[in-house]
């Protein structure tokens, strides 16, 4: 039996092999242009979602705010099912889902 799985494992890894360096190279989109901060951007933000992503959405802020520090962040993490509702195009929330 040990055999026979030694022999498929090295039938599939070959197989997997020979397919990816016959395929052609993976397309990558161009770089990105570096973004260079505004004048005039001020008001409130307000980020309510997902509490898993309370730490990714401060690191955010923080950057956010050094390059717009006239911009206030408030970040709340209610839990993911709060995020859609507050997404409405008349909220102009931010609203982070994680995957599930």
């Amino acid at each position: 039996m040990k055999n026979v799985c030694a022999v498929a494992l090295a039938v599939t890894i070959v197989i997997g092999w020979s397919l990816a360096l016959a395929s052609s190279p993976v397309k990558l989109d161009p770089p990105c242009s570096r973004t260079k901060p505004t004048s005039g951007v001020s008001g409130n933000i307000n980020s309510i979602g997902s509490d898993s992503l309370n730490n990714v959405m401060t690191l955010w802020a923080e950057t956010f705010t050094k390059f717009y520090p006239n911009a206030k962040i408030q970040i709340e993490g209610k839990g993911s099912s709060t995020a859609p509702p507050l997404s409405s195009p008349a909220r102009r929330s931010s609203a982070p889902c994680r995957a599930r």
